[in-house]
């Protein structure tokens, strides 16, 4: 009887000792969104902020040490709400790939998206460079890159899943294509 108890109780403080250890990594897996509902999640709060020209909220979206630099995001973004502007009625042909890298204890995971949102009548293809986590600095922590273009400018679509240029150059990217398909 007391050696189960001393077993119970070891196993016990192990258990506490790890999910200690983990900080709320092990709670956050089991209990946390699935990926894909965290996908979902960003990009419907990513047009919430687009279609109500909210230009603050748009921007915190953003990783900051990725446009920390960019002297002109704030434009981009006002530029952004040019290009493309009234109210989402329909998310189609999604797809999105997951990265993960672990080292020296750092964990870094982020998602590459790629969406075809209609506003109104005009179909845009958006594209993400998306850090979920960085455990090693949380300034890397939001949109890296974000890509869009009109799918009547898109000479992929529909049959491909947009990209962007491909380079992933930090901030807003708007109109770009990958010419190394077309040549």
């Amino acid at each position: 009887m007391k050696k189960t108890a001393i077993v119970c109780l070891t196993v016990a403080l192990l258990l506490i000792c790890v999910s200690t250890m983990a900080g709320c990594g092990i709670l956050g897996y089991l209990f946390g969104p699935s990926e894909s509902e965290d996908i979902a999640n960003k990009i419907d709060t990513f047009l919430e902020h687009l279609q109500s020209k909210d230009k603050e909220g748009l921007k915190s979206l953003f990783a900051h040490n990725k446009i920390a630099s960019l002297p002109n995001f704030d434009q981009s973004i006002e530029d952004l709400f040019a290009y493309c502007s009234g109210e989402v009625t329909d998310i189609s042909s999604s797809s999105y790939d997951v990265e993960q890298d672990k080292d020296y204890e750092v964990v870094r995971k982020w998602y590459n998206l790629s969406r075809d949102v209609t506003f109104g009548d005009e179909v845009y293809r958006m594209a993400f460079l998306w850090c979920a986590i960085d455990t090693g600095d949380k300034g890397n922590v939001g949109i890296e890159s974000f890509y869009i273009i009109k799918a009547t400018d898109d000479p992929y679509y529909p049959q491909y899943s947009y990209g962007g240029d491909g380079l992933w150059t930090s901030g807003i990217n708007i109109g770009k294509i990958s010419l190394e398909d077309l040549s």
